[in-house]
């Protein structure tokens, strides 16, 4: 019976300090300068604007002989937009989320287990249980997500943006299709 309790107080005693020390180790761990500067820049890039490419552009009514030969265009540049880096930094932001969740979650099932070693705490497998429970749904969910996003992606493709069009080109068209 006094296993119980002393059992008890030090779950009670852990409830108690173990959240001002994690939030005192959090708030050391954000005091750095350059860290914060950082994800202050990230913050403006993601709300300033769009760069889209300029209307005067120039396009040639000539074909271009290109470096490689011929007169075929070179490959398109992949060039990352300012939104599609927001994209991967909240993906980063999410995955470390949802990995911490995890090793929370196990950290917590293993010291049930630990702790419902002693004997004489049989109360505590029942929480070891329901935290173990609570492990392998969060687990099945990961994996159902996971999934989910690799099936998204096999399926969905993009069209290729269509060439540029001079006005002179877009003006021909507009009288072939009006039928002048």
């Amino acid at each position: 019976m006094t296993i119980v309790v002393l059992g008890l107080l030090a779950v009670i005693w852990i409830a108690v300090l173990a959240p001002p020390l994690l939030r005192r180790g959090a708030e050391s761990r954000k005091s750095n300068s350059v860290g914060d500067f950082h994800r202050h820049l990230g913050v403006l890039q993601r709300t300033g604007p769009v760069v889209i490419a300029p209307a005067h552009t120039r396009v040639d009514r000539a074909p271009v002989a290109y470096a490689g030969g011929g007169f075929d265009p070179p490959p398109p540049r992949v060039v990352r937009s300012l939104r599609a880096v927001a994209a991967a930094e909240t993906r980063r932001r999410m995955l470390r989320r949802r990995r911490n969740v995890l090793v929370g979650l196990g950290v917590v099932t293993f010291t049930l287990v630990a702790v419902g070693a002693v004997p004489g705490l049989h109360l505590i497998w029942a929480v070891a249980a329901v935290a173990a429970v609570l492990l392998g749904a969060y687990m099945a969910l990961l994996v159902r997500l996971r999934n989910l996003a690799a099936e998204r992606e096999m399926k969905l493709r993009f069209l290729p943006a269509p060439p540029p069009v001079s006005a002179y080109e877009r003006t021909a068209l507009l009288s072939q299709s009006a039928g002048r």
